[in-house]
């Protein structure tokens, strides 16, 4: 009996003293699996920051073109009271951001052009539509003999050219005996192109010795009319 009462308190105190041993031990054990992660964030952070900072970029200041770290385009912004602004995100050629430092008074002339284009935008698009429609130039050559039958169908083809809105470029040449030809030619192209109605626009006159140049402009929406006209002749 004693034998046995002998064992049972042996066995409570080997219970006793192992079981801080297990708590202490699985403690440590969370401790070492949690610490290694915690470290890891820790350092890739840390990483993260100094690669961000280190980071090269080619640098704009007026007409000088720099290679510098970002955190160091950031302290000279900061230094001369300027504003640090990316251009491009990487250049293909040298695999770079772009960044420019410009003053206050830049950047708040800058805004103020992209919100002007913005409300132009309409605006700018209907001029260059109204541009497209001009076309391929044309050019005619008159001599001041011209016949008047010869010189009725340059007029048509005035006409014609001008309501497929082409631009069209005139030279009249003669000696300096026939001026007066040369002068009698251009004012019958002047009223071909204003009668019945507007369908041309006369612009840089030229006139040289015996030689008279110009150009002329087409008036946009003017083709029902000179078809009409020409239909009529």
């Amino acid at each position: 009996m004693t034998f046995l009462l002998r064992n049972a308190i042996q066995t409570l105190a080997v219970r006793n003293l192992l079981r801080p041993i297990h708590t202490n031990t699985g403690c440590l054990s969370l401790y070492q699996r949690q610490r290694p992660n915690d470290v890891g964030d820790e350092s890739g952070a840390s990483a993260q920051k100094k690669k961000s900072s280190s980071l090269k970029i080619t640098l704009l200041q007026n007409q000088n073109v720099t290679v510098t770290s970002l955190e160091e385009a950031k302290n000279l912004a900061k230094r001369r009271s300027m504003q640090l602004v990316q251009v491009q995100k990487l250049d293909t050629k040298t695999q770079r951001p772009v960044y420019k430092l410009v003053s206050s008074a830049e950047r708040l002339q800058e805004e103020l052009s992209d919100l002007k284009g913005g409300q132009d935008k309409d605006t700018s698009s209907g001029a260059s539509d109204k541009a497209s429609q001009k076309k391929s130039e044309k050019t005619l050559n008159i001599g001041s003999r011209i016949s008047d039958h010869d010189l009725a169908s340059r007029l048509k083809n005035i006409s014609k050219w001008l309501s497929k809105h082409h631009e069209v470029r005139i030279l009249i040449q003669g000696n300096e005996s026939d001026l007066s030809s040369c002068e009698k030619i251009y004012k019958s192209i002047e009223e071909s192109i204003k009668t019945p109605e507007p369908i041309g626009k006369i612009v840089q006159k030229r006139a040289k010795g015996s030689v008279i140049k110009f150009n002329i402009l087409p008036i946009i929406n003017a083709e029902k009319s000179t078809s009409a006209s020409s239909k009529n002749q």
